[in-house]
């Protein structure tokens, strides 16, 4: 129970210091023309306040091109497209992006039971994306149209048949896949090795090709 006391004061505590660094951090920008202030970020949401041309708010988060806003009266969400941010020593004015803050903090019992907390305020980038598998996509037409198909990294035909066939015109590779592309069957004739996306074959090969290796 002490625990569980212990843990609900911690979580207060943490959201008025953070409620208040939120405000310390807040980006100061002006009105451009008169705005409707509402609920939520979207024109659906209910309006609560209007501001006025040159009146002045300050910025805590921004979203798909809406700003949620402090001001004398009631706070809210104001589309971006009608601020401007104030600028610095030289008065200039831009307009206001996403904050570069991001804020955030996490309350837990622990593995030891007892209670634990963190918090993150700073300018943090965007995850990475995920690494692509490697593969190679196969066209039957240029510029990457017509019919296709594709095989991860490592997959080889040593008879192409049926439609595919001498039928390949463009090709693209992801992840660092590199591919072969042969005239005859089992890798035989002319062959040609690329590591990078080709829109349109070489007459050569264009519409030649009976037989493909892949490796990265």
């Amino acid at each position: 129970m002490r625990t569980h006391k212990f843990t609900i004061f911690i979580a207060a505590a943490m959201a008025a210091f953070l409620t208040t660094t939120m405000a310390a951090l807040a980006v100061p920008a002006v009105a451009k023309s008169a705005v409707n202030v509402r609920t939520g970020p979207g024109v659906n949401f209910v309006r609560v306040d209007t501001l006025h041309r040159g009146e002045r708010v300050n910025v805590t988060q921004c979203q798909n091109g809406w700003c949620y806003v402090q001001k004398s009266g009631p706070n809210g969400w104001v589309s971006g497209n009608y601020l401007t941010r104030v600028g610095g020593g030289g008065g200039s004015t831009t307009r206001p992006g996403n904050p570069a803050v991001n804020f955030g903090f996490s309350i837990n019992s622990g593995n030891s039971g007892g209670p634990s907390f963190s918090i993150t305020i700073g300018n943090s980038p965007p995850p990475p994306p995920p690494p692509q598998a490697p593969k190679v996509c196969f066209y039957n037409g240029a510029n990457y149209t017509g019919a296709q198909f594709c095989v991860n990294s490592g997959s080889n035909n040593r008879q192409l048949t049926g439609f595919w066939n001498n039928k390949i015109s463009s090709f693209r590779v992801f992840g660092g896949a590199k591919v072969q592309l042969c005239r005859n069957w089992n890798y035989g004739g002319i062959c040609f090795g690329y590591s990078s996306n080709r829109s349109n074959l070489p007459f050569q090969i264009n519409n030649k090709t009976s037989s493909f290796q892949t490796w990265n």
